[in-house]
């Protein structure tokens, strides 16, 4: 209930799962119409930048059509926005049969406050799955929660640090997700970032008996509606996109079978 006096006088509004779930019954106890309390709402406050912090873009952004998202990750994300994005390097492998096989991301950050101990990640499937993809840490990093909505194939989970962090230390975090085994092709591998990242590096790995026709690479951002490219495939199956001071939007690598 903190959060809606908060929200009385201005300070905050309601913006978590269990804040909003709060909403819902003090409707009832207050016996006003269903929607009452909800239609009130502002839109989502500027997520930073605090102090040593730096602008995110609002999750409702990238995410526009996934309302699932932006609660489960506004429930995991209280220190994202002090942790600098030095690299970000994604490795997809491909199966056989041109379904995905996993995702391999390295991060190398750097603590702009000290106190820092964990990041959210997220992961769409190309398809709605009962299962849950796995998330297997690998480096400087462990699982610390995961929430998996089935009905839309979305995954987002709160990564812990092996250590807290002071301000100006950098830290490499590895991580991998496997999807659960799909029939459905894999058409394009998409990275959502939020934060400005001073180099970013997306990697498909193909198969050799599953190498598509043609691959291109395409940006989404604010300032920029659309641009992009054709990408090579080089002898060893592999296609490859390297952006220098990354700016949030999303990226993402296309190809056609």
């Amino acid at each position: 209930m903190a959060t809606l006096s908060l929200w009385q006088t201005g300070q905050r509004q309601p913006e978590r799962r269990e804040s909003l779930a709060a909403l819902t019954v003090l409707e009832q106890i207050l016996a006003v119409p269903s929607g009452t309390l909800f239609s009130a709402l502002g839109p989502p406050r500027p997520r930073g930048p605090g102090p040593n912090g730096q602008r995110r873009v609002p999750v409702e952004t990238m995410w526009p059509a996934d309302p699932g998202v932006p609660s489960l990750l506004r429930d995991v994300d209280g220190e994202d926005e002090f942790l600098a994005r030095l690299s970000h390097h994604d490795l997809l492998t491909m199966e056989s049969d041109g379904t995905e096989q996993s995702v391999r991301v390295r991060l190398v950050l750097r603590a702009t406050k000290s106190g820092v101990s964990r990041i959210p990640i997220a992961y769409a499937t190309d398809q709605p799955q009962a299962t849950a993809p796995l998330i297997r840490p690998l480096r400087h990093c462990a699982v610390r929660t995961v929430e998996y909505l089935p009905e839309h194939g979305y995954l987002v989970a709160s990564l812990q640090f092996d250590r807290e962090m002071a301000r100006g230390e950098v830290i490499l975090v590895e991580y991998e997700v496997r999807p659960a085994p799909t029939s459905t092709r894999t058409v394009r591998h998409e990275r959502k970032l939020r934060f400005p990242v001073r180099e970013y590096f997306s990697e498909v790995s193909f198969h050799p008996q599953a190498v598509p026709a043609r691959c291109w690479w395409m940006f989404n951002g604010d300032e920029v509606i659309e641009r992009g490219g054709e990408l090579p495939i080089d002898r060893t199956h592999c296609v490859q996109l390297a952006v220098s001071n990354a700016k949030p939007g999303r990226y993402a690598l296309h190809w056609e079978w």
